[in-house]
């Protein structure tokens, strides 16, 4: 009879990714999504890794080190304009979400990935650069502040980053067609620092779904699951294309 090497197995790495492609997804129906995928993987019985892509309709979230500076002084502002604000248990800035922003959930297991907090943000930061240079957009990093990817013009992705028993959330927001003139009036454009997008950094539109799939590969390959399955929606959301 076969032997089973029941350490060796033991110290088998995840191989496999879930990747999903919800649409233009309403915050709270992604976040509740979000804490079900986490308790998957903290649990490791189904899935190794998650990551969720959508768009969002105009909100704001608000990261746990945010300052106040960083929304409107009159609140009425974004109330006028239909758009909530939702505190989260995330770092990084204040963000405006918007069609055109295309929003990267990654949620894995750090212990299972033998990986630090700081090496997994390094990892979705190269992911990004990665994806602008697939587009021949030039990117960088700024060692002050890891919350952040560069292009020539100014901010072109946020990273907003939590962890919940060793389980990562939330994860990337890149701009892609944004609209740049709302994006300014939140966050990191109240602070005086130029926020830009990749439709701005090519000058010329940038599709979406050649985005999707660049970023997808990328964050795979960055955090060692070279094998993926994509689906598009859950059961739990209902899009809006």
């Amino acid at each position: 009879m076969t032997q089973i090497d029941w350490d060796e197995f033991a110290e088998q790495t995840p191989t496999t990714a879930e990747v999903r492609l919800l649409g233009n997804v309403d915050l709270p129906s992604v976040l509740a999504l979000q804490k079900l995928m986490m308790h998957e993987v903290g649990l490791q019985s189904r899935v190794q890794a998650v990551i969720m892509l959508c768009e969002h309709p105009p909100t704001v979230t608000v990261g746990s080190g945010a300052s106040l500076l960083e929304l409107p002084v009159d609140p009425r502002e974004l109330q006028s304009r239909l758009i909530r604000v939702h505190r989260l248990h995330r770092d990084g800035h204040a963000i405006l979400h918007q069609p055109g922003q295309l929003a990267a959930y990654v949620i894995v297991s750090l212990a299972e990935l033998c990986i630090s907090h700081d090496e997994f943000r390094r990892r979705l930061q190269q992911a990004v650069l990665l994806t602008c240079s697939d587009l021949q957009v030039p990117a960088r990093i700024d060692p002050e502040d890891p919350t952040a990817v560069l292009g020539r013009h100014g901010v072109i992705a946020e990273l907003g980053l939590g962890l919940e028993k060793n389980v990562t959330s939330f994860g990337i927001f890149l701009n892609v067609s944004s609209r740049l003139d709302e994006a300014r009036e939140i966050g990191r454009g109240l602070l005086d620092e130029r926020i830009s997008s990749l439709n701005a950094e090519r000058v010329r539109p940038t599709p979406m779904h050649q985005i999707r799939s660049s970023l997808a590969v990328h964050l795979c390959d960055q955090l060692g699951f070279p094998d993926y399955h994509m689906h598009s929606g859950h059961e739990l959301v209902d899009p809006g294309y």
